[in-house]
């Protein structure tokens, strides 16, 4: 009899248990996605709520505005200028590729943030996956740029012609700039490959970017900071503190010799002198003109110089909070506004080369107001296309 009561009430359970189980299939079939998104919203938890999310998504959306322009204008302007056409400036455009492709990247976030459900709106995550690839490999291939640059800037200042001359020549300039793109590369798709994180949709932060919900998703965060930061921030930081210490003791040196040179004539300048005095001094103002000319060109080199370190200086004061943010606990629902700090960093620099470099500035300036034919010497490319435009 006990036998019996408690095979039909574990009858009855299993009965119950089978069609609560059926009804909530008819339910998920017959629910639409965006009320399946609530009910899973119990396991994965948003970090913000949908206000934060779509300002978060404006920001971007004017940070890719002024990105894909910006940058867009710093690659024209050493296509359209030879005078652009420099070693330095080709780690320049190089930067600026990868700023352009974070540009391009942040819209896709933007179509997540603002869908009101918990997943990725499209049919396909296969844009979100692009996108967030594209923004951590930019990102990594910026600071390997950056770093290129600081290396550059150190041997033109401190290290004679000839030498800087056969480093870069155009062959190692390319080899130099795939090596650095590979790298960054490399960097992103390894991990992911053997297991450790991966890029997507993002149900935490709807953004697309790494999978925090990953298991080894913080691994993977860790392998991205320690490759991509440490080793070129270093680098920077060495070559930038080597220019200054090596200027300070130029200018220094140079002092007393200036000071001759435009001090007070002495007691026998009132006199008359032969021939060969006068030769002499045509001579000796020859070569303190030289010295000027090279003093000026000098201090030019000088001035690109701080110009680049101040990109250098902004591109760290957006990036160290976030990454600063990986190691420290409890912190994952700031990393969404910290990252629209760290995308800041795409777009500073072409308006630091408007309006301080002094060879980009004139050139921006004059693609600003359309007076490409007053673009000091003007590419092949630039004159093929006024001469199709003046056709038209």
């Amino acid at each position: 009899m006990d036998h019996s009561n408690a095979t039909m009430v574990l009858f009855n359970d299993t009965s119950t248990v089978s069609s609560v189980n059926s009804s909530a299939t008819d339910y998920s079939s017959t629910t639409p996605s965006w009320m399946q998104d609530i009910t899973t919203m119990a396991v994965i938890q948003s970090l913000q709520t949908y206000p934060e999310r779509v300002v978060v998504a404006i920001l971007w959306l004017l940070v890719a505005l002024v990105n894909i322009t910006g940058n867009t204008m710093v690659i024209l302007a050493v296509v359209f200028s030879k005078k652009l056409r420099t070693s330095t400036n080709v780690f320049v455009v190089s930067l600026s590729v990868a700023d352009l492709l974070t540009g391009l990247a942040l819209p896709m976030s933007a179509v997540g943030l603002l869908s009101p459900g918990n997943s990725w709106p499209w049919s396909t995550e296969a844009p979100c996956y692009l996108a967030a690839l594209l923004l951590f490999v930019s990102s990594s291939a910026s600071l390997f740029n950056l770093a290129s640059i600081a290396l550059n800037r150190l041997i033109l200042i401190k290290r004679p012609m000839t030498l800087y001359r056969s480093l870069y020549t155009r062959r190692n300039l390319v080899v130099n700039v795939i090596v650095l793109w590979f790298v960054a590369l490399a960097t992103m798709i390894v991990p992911p490959l053997l297991g450790i994180g991966g890029f997507g949709y993002d149900k935490q932060h709807h953004t697309c970017s790494d999978l925090d919900t990953h298991p080894k998703a913080k691994t993977f965060q860790r392998i991205q900071t320690f490759l991509s930061y440490p080793v070129p921030f270093c680098i920077i930081c060495i070559c930038y503190t080597t220019i200054f210490l090596h200027v300070r003791r130029h200018f220094q040196a140079q002092r007393p010799s200036m000071q001759v040179a435009i001090g007070d004539p002495g007691p026998d300048s009132g006199q008359g002198c032969s021939s060969g005095s006068s030769n002499f001094a045509v001579s000796d103002s020859a070569a303190v003109l030289k010295t000027a000319q090279r003093d000026r060109i000098y201090r030019q080199q000088l001035q690109i110089t701080k110009n680049l370190f101040m990109a250098v200086c902004a591109f760290f004061l957006c990036i160290t909070p976030y990454c600063v943010a990986l190691f420290i606990p409890n912190t994952d629902r700031y990393l969404l506004f910290l990252g629209v700090v760290f995308t800041f960093n795409s777009c500073v620099n072409p308006i630091i080369y408007a309006a301080k470099h002094p060879q980009f500035k004139k050139v921006i300036r004059r693609m600003m107001r359309c007076q490409y034919s007053q673009i000091e010497e003007p590419s092949d490319t630039l004159k093929a296309l006024m001469t199709s435009c003046c056709k038209v």
